[in-house]
């Protein structure tokens, strides 16, 4: 019996591997004849989407039960369980490899793994991350932060991928710094490591350490790792070339803009090495700060942002898009809230007034060329599409979901969900395409999206979560365009 059991598992097993195999190579794209009709797949019921390969290969998710995380090949194939239930996932690039990380326990801490696509579980690589976790987009390597409560310190370790087996799994300890904060910022294969008054800047392929000597404001590091900022301890902003720490300009910023004696709360450097800093003016004693501004800085001058008041940071997780907001005002019918948008030389793309602070971001196309922004009153949602050929607006027959909103890669095509009240009364989620100009309508969702839409291409596709039609559980679905 066991030798039965034996073989009907390994052929399992390797009925599973083949299914990676296949999905590897991909989906047949129809001829220039066929005609291709929207369609929705439900992959999944009862589980939440963590993730899409590129290629579409193989997805990753969450089920309901907690029963763990799991991956599913693509298109149709199988489910494994790869590891205990993680919190957040990370795709290399090529879709080679995948760095999880399990929600903070009790003591705060995470357990971080690496998943290589096949039918072999998650490689634990820490089960007492703290912190900062960072990477490449390769995933060559993950630097992360462990705190030792007893020595009262903070190890900075970096597991490097090529090194990581199933067997063992090292890490390599780099720093090491009294205290429990250590805040780590990643570009290409630099990591820049600060504490409250420290910098240190380490490439990770030679292990090589060099502190920056301490430091009077946050310290940034561009994504692409060839540029770092410091502040002086004339408070003076600087930035030098990472592989050589020659100085490449040096400013005055509180000069430049009349704001002597106000402190840098935030800091960030965007992918044309702009300076943007959040700035706040220093409150009496036992208060909280109440005047904010935001600057843009590079090598001429400093520059008060119009809309930034000190809440600028990076817009949908991109380095290339900076996002602001800001409470304008209050009064006994609500709050109104501004919303602007730029890109990485700090040219304004989107500003929007709205009265609800949740109020999603607008949608772009890969370059930024296009945008699309809604506008929500009593009598109907209303869409702008801002872009090189002009401004387009469309009057949405629904209310419009901007959970669930997305340019098609590759296309000057906008794909959106929207709520439809039916002749019969009953209200339905259907998804519609608009191009600036005809409006399309595609086909009805079975429940209200939960989450935003994962765009693919080769083939067009969709993935996301949505309600299912019992409201207590959720469906992964994907839409094939």
């Amino acid at each position: 019996m066991t030798s039965h059991w034996s073989g009907r598992l390994a052929r399992a097993l390797a009925l599973l591997f083949l299914g990676w195999g296949i999905a590897s190579c991909g989906t047949k794209e129809p001829g220039p004849k066929q005609e291709v009709l929207p369609r929705l797949d439900v992959l999944h019921k009862g589980a939440w989407l963590l993730g899409v390969d590129a290629r579409q290969r193989f997805l990753l998710f969450r089920p309901q039960t907690g029963a763990g995380t799991y991956a599913k090949v693509l298109p149709e194939g199988g489910d494994v369980r790869i590891c205990d239930p993680a919190d957040t996932s990370i795709l290399a690039e090529d879709g080679g490899s995948v760095l999880l990380w399990s929600a903070p326990s009790e003591e705060r801490t995470r357990t971080a793994w690496l998943w290589r696509p096949g039918p072999f579980a998650c490689i634990p690589f820490t089960t007492s991350s703290q912190g900062d976790i960072v990477h490449d987009r390769a995933l060559s390597y993950v630097a992360f932060t462990e705190s030792d409560a007893s020595a009262g310190t903070t190890s900075l370790r970096v597991m490097d991928a090529a090194a990581c087996t199933a067997k063992d799994c090292p890490s390599r300890t780099l720093l090491q710094v009294p205290g429990s904060t250590l805040l780590l910022q990643a570009g290409g294969t630099t990591v820049l490591a600060t504490d409250a008054t420290q910098a240190w800047l380490i490439d990770v392929p030679s292990g090589a350490v060099v502190p920056l000597g301490t430091v009077a404001g946050p310290c940034t590091l561009s994504s692409d790792g060839t540029r770092y900022s410091l502040f002086s301890a004339a408070g003076h902003l600087q930035v030098f070339d990472t592989a050589t720490r020659s100085l490449q300009w040096e400013r005055s910023w509180a000069e430049d803009v009349s704001r002597e004696g106000w402190e840098v709360e935030s800091a960030l450097m965007t992918d044309a090495k702009v300076l943007v800093l959040n700035v706040y003016e220093p409150p009496p004693p036992d208060r909280i700060p109440l005047v904010h501004a935001t600057l843009a800085c590079d090598a001429t001058s400093c520059q008060v942002l119009a809309g930034g008041q000190g809440g600028c940071w990076w817009g949908l997780g991109r380095t290339d898009l900076v996002s602001c907001s800001h409470l304008l005002r209050c009064g006994p019918y609500g709050c109104e809230y501004q919303f602007t948008y730029f890109d990485a030389s700090m040219r304004l793309l989107s500003n929007t007034t709205t009265t609800d602070v949740r109020r999603p971001q607008p949608a772009f196309s890969e370059d930024l060329a296009h945008r699309v922004s809604l506008y929500q009153d009593d009598s109907a949602d209303t869409l702008t599409w801002v872009g090189p050929a002009g401004v387009h607006t469309l009057k949405a027959t629904g209310a419009v979901d901007m959970r669930f909103i997305t340019f098609l890669p590759g296309a000057e095509r906008l794909v959106f969900a929207q709520t439809l009240t039916r002749s019969d009364g009953v209200r339905e989620t259907r998804l519609a395409a608009w191009d600036g100009v005809s409006l399309t309508d595609l086909l009805p969702l079975p429940g209200a999206p939960v989450q935003g839409a994962h765009p693919r291409a080769a083939p067009t596709a969709l993935y996301s979560t949505i309600e299912s039609a019992d409201p207590s559980s959720l469906d992964i679905i994907r839409i094939q365009l």
